[in-house]
């Protein structure tokens, strides 16, 4: 059997991994939106029970018990159309019960008001969701029953899996073209190597051709250009050799001289606006190298390959050097600043890394400057924890919600307060964060602060 061309094994592979993803959406959105039809109808339902509960506490502090039903009766034909609803005191008289067909077969088994469970009945095959409970208004007890039905819901759910299943063979069959296509496109190699090599002389002979990655004639035949065409530029590199250090003798002095007269003619600057700006070039340097030094730690992390931490850190001297330099950040923002150290005669010493715990207080303080309106307040505070010292740093900022809370030391999540307030950060900061604490063999978190008016960062970290 002949094999088949790399341009139709492209197509159906791209085809075989578009069909699994095109199917996994289309049965993922049939799904949620199923998912989503069952929810509302669960949660109209709730909402009918609780109604009902407050109608009939209404009604039965302003009405006498002759006329509760009737009373009820209307209540429930003004909520036609939305749920079905059956009432029965604890005298076993019925307030109300709706005329319809096989409604008995919609009793569902009882369950408590605080977690209701919704069953799903059907009569003369009309779908329904229905629910039952007791409910207790002023010490009287009434028997609930309430259904909806589904029938409308089940219908547009019907109709979304008939277009679902017209679409998807329509997007097929488009991306199976498109995809020959594509392949066609990146399998014509052979027309541009030909140019390629066509445009190649000896004053570039440092090109070489592309070599595509599948292991076939295309790629032997572009390996042997590329060794053709280096044997040819080694032998002219012995030649460009020669005529470069010929022309050496005669480059060199007139180098020297050009340099001496630009030099000579440039402004003249003393020795120590050179130094200064020397230190200031170093300075920068430094702190960019420490930037990028502590960027890659996610990527050492990754790869398993983190520096052990074997060193006395002298805590207390390292927050306190640490918000020093951050003082004209928070004087700059309007913010005011607290800082609290555990002042028992005990050295707050630990085991690490004294750049990369300084590099943890700065992420936790920045985030508390950012997010801190001006005449806010942060207060830092270093005590004792359980086998280890504590680290917090509270602000009176916008704060994080429950899920801002889980995923914020997720790679690059940024929420959406986060994205107002800060639009250029990149959402690695509590990333690099947790990944300093971990290599510590401490313990991060976030949590509201007291008042839930902002938000309290707190790291423990293991004593020495």
């Amino acid at each position: 059997m002949r094999p088949l061309s790399i341009r139709v094994r492209l197509t159906a592979g791209y085809l075989a991994v578009l069909m699994a993803a095109t199917l996994l959406l289309a049965g993922g959105v049939w799904g949620l939106f199923r998912e989503s039809v069952i929810r509302a109808a669960d949660a109209s339902l709730a909402g009918r029970v609780e109604g009902t509960r407050q109608f009939i506490e209404r009604i039965q502090r302003e009405l006498p018990p002759e006329e509760v039903s009737d009373e009820f009766k209307e209540f429930a034909d003004m909520t036609r159309g939305e749920a079905l609803i059956e009432c029965i005191d604890e005298h076993g008289r019925t307030l109300h019960a709706p005329a319809m067909n096989g409604w008995d077969q919609l009793r569902a088994s009882p369950s408590p008001v605080a977690a209701l469970h919704v069953e799903e009945r059907h009569v003369a095959g009309v779908p329904f969701r229905a629910v039952a409970t007791e409910i207790v208004v002023d010490g009287h007890r009434f028997q609930l029953w309430a259904a909806t039905s589904m029938a409308d819901a089940y219908g547009s759910l019907t109709r979304l899996g008939w277009l679902l299943a017209a679409l998807v063979p329509i997007v097929l069959v488009l991306a199976a073209a498109g995809g020959f296509w594509i392949s066609g496109r990146a399998l014509a190699p052979v027309d541009r190597i030909t140019r390629d090599v066509q445009s190649i002389s000896w004053r570039s002979l440092d090109r070489r051709l592309d070599e595509p990655a599948a292991d076939d004639e295309l790629r032997r035949l572009a390996v042997t250009f590329n060794a053709m065409l280096a044997r040819i530029q080694s032998a002219a590199a012995e030649m460009a050799r020669f005529t470069a250090d010929a022309s050496h003798e005669l480059r060199t002095p007139v180098s020297l001289t050009r340099t001496t007269a630009e030099v000579a003619l440039g402004r003249e600057r003393s020795a120590g606006e050179y130094r200064a700006a020397l230190i200031e070039i170093s300075a920068q340097m430094e702190r960019m190298s420490a930037l990028v030094n502590d960027l890659m730690l996610l990527a050492r992390s990754d790869a398993g390959v983190e520096p052990t931490a074997t060193q006395t850190v002298d805590l207390r001297a390292l927050v306190t050097e640490t918000t020093g330099a951050l003082r004209p950040a928070l004087e700059r923002e309007g913010v005011t600043f607290q800082l609290s150290i555990d002042e028992s005669p005990a050295p707050l010493t630990l085991i690490g890394n004294p750049e990369s715990l300084r590099r943890l207080l700065v992420i936790l303080l920045d985030n508390a400057i950012k997010y801190t309106p001006r005449d806010g307040h942060i207060t830092v505070r270093v005590s004792r924890a359980d086998h280890g010292w504590a680290i917090d740093v509270i602000d009176s900022g916008t704060g994080l919600d429950a899920v801002d809370r889980v995923r914020a030391f997720d790679r690059f999540y940024r929420g959406a307060v986060a994205r107002q307030r800060a639009p250029e950060g990149s959402g690695l900061g509590l990333s690099i964060a947790r990944t300093i604490v971990d290599r510590h063999a401490g313990v991060i978190s976030l949590a509201p602060a007291p008042g839930n008016l902002g938000c309290w960062a707190r790291v423990v970290l293991p004593a020495d």
